[in-house]
């Protein structure tokens, strides 16, 4: 909220059971009325309907001991046990607090202020004998506003029940895959009105579970999906828990491991201004001397700006038997084939001419004009590519991929003195 006061009537709107709505708008009304005594023992009770049918959703759930709390006190109804009742109200704050994780210690220490001054409102024994309890209109709003925001505005399950739902259904293999529809999937849950712990905590075993060596990729892909819903449901949350949790997290991951660190950042947008500096030098250099079994990752890493630079200089530097022995997926990007030709254009030999020319055939189709343009204009410089037996079939190659036109070709050949492999016949006078 951005306000400091949070309207009445709005409290009454986030209510979820009808019960207890009915006894937070009882009083509401009483605060308006001026009726503070009234205000906070209608709250109490809006709160004791609502944790008792919060309990009432978790057995309908399965939850054992809500089973168990709900047999309870249908016995004590049944035998109109009004001593049983009462150390059942006395407890109930405990037990939403310690056995059902529906409020935290510190919300429990608001709640019980507002049952310790519901007491003293309700009973005429705890009050002096020369003047009754009579508490002001901003003790009776704070317990309005703590019994809404604490318990009454959140769904049934919110600590490690509802964490420990939510990640076994993220998990599941009928997880949405599509941010639309998992928005809508987690939007409908426990995630409608969160406690920021349920948001943190979720976070951070996500974030585990990308870093995580035995996370197969549907796994991840569901986890990354559900990243980026709660990036966009609770913004700041998200926010907060990436710079607060993620750097000592990242800080843990082996040498080794490093390339899942890269993973989490194709993964999850915009989370390298979480990175802490000395992960960051370090994923750079981790780049910079990127093996040579994890060149065919180029092609994506190129596309990660942070990492860019160091992925440049990384191929910059890599030699033919390593782009040779790469399988880039999606064709070699620009910055590879430009190693490639720059490697063949400063061959030492004719077998190594021969060799880089065979493989730059079999990539031509990815070849830009400048690619193309370069290899004619420079082969000549080098005695071992213009003697090698390979330049006229890469040539031949590189003309039937029509990647420039062909006047421009033929005329390009004979300009940087390859004029042998053209195609057309000299005029003669």
């Amino acid at each position: 909220m951005t306000s400091s006061l949070v309207d009445l009537d709005e409290l009454i709107l986030r209510c979820r059971d009808e019960k207890a709505k009915t006894y937070i708008t009882e009083a509401v009304a009483s605060y308006r009325a001026g009726a503070y005594r009234s205000a906070i023992v209608g709250s109490w009770i809006a709160v004791c309907f609502d944790i008792i049918e919060k309990l009432r959703e978790l057995a309908l759930a399965g939850d054992k001991e809500a089973e168990k709390q709900i047999a309870d006190l249908e016995t004590t109804r049944r035998l109109g046990d009004i001593t049983r009742a009462l150390k059942f109200e006395r407890e109930l704050l405990e037990l939403a607090r310690d056995k059902f994780e529906l409020i935290s210690h510190l919300e429990y220490v608001d709640l019980e202020r507002l049952q310790i001054d519901r007491n003293r409102c309700a009973h005429p024994s705890l009050a002096s004998d020369e003047q009754a309890y009579t508490p002001s209109a901003e003790l009776a709003r704070v317990h309005l506003h703590s019994a809404v925001t604490h318990l009454l505005q959140h769904p049934p399950a919110q600590g490690k029940y509802a964490l420990d739902r939510l990640v076994k259904e993220i998990s599941s293999e009928y997880f949405p895959a599509e941010k639309s529809s998992a928005k809508i999937f987690l939007a409908s849950g426990p995630l409608r009105r969160p406690r920021e712990s349920l948001v943190r905590n979720l976070i951070v075993v996500l974030v585990k579970g990308l870093l995580n060596d035995s996370s197969e990729f549907p796994l991840r892909r569901r986890y990354a999906v559900a990243l980026d819903v709660l990036a966009e449901l609770h913004p700041n949350n998200h926010g907060q828990t990436l710079a607060e949790k993620l750097p000592p997290i990242l800080r843990t991951v082996e040498d080794k491991r490093l390339f899942k660190i890269i993973d989490f950042m194709s993964s999850v947008k915009d989370c390298w201004q979480y990175f802490p500096v000395d992960v960051q030098q370090r994923l750079h250099n981790f780049v910079k001397a990127m093996p040579a079994d994890k060149i065919d990752e180029m092609d994506w890493l190129l596309d990660l700006e942070p990492l860019r630079q160091a992925a440049e200089y990384r191929i910059a530097h890599a030699t033919r038997k390593e782009l040779t022995n790469a399988d880039f997926f999606l064709g070699m990007p620009k910055p590879v084939v430009d190693r490639l030709i720059t490697i063949y254009l400063e061959s030492r030999s004719f077998d190594e001419a021969n060799e880089c020319a065979k493989q730059l055939s079999f990539n031509a189709s990815g070849f830009s004009a400048e690619h193309v343009g370069r290899i004619i204009a420079e082969a000549c410089k080098n005695s071992q590519v213009l003697n090698s037996f390979e330049l006229g079939p890469l040539i031949n190659q590189l003309r039937a991929r029509k990647i420039i036109p062909d006047n421009e070709f033929e005329s390009l050949l004979n300009q940087s003195g390859l004029s042998q492999y053209s195609s057309v016949i000299p005029h003669q006078s």
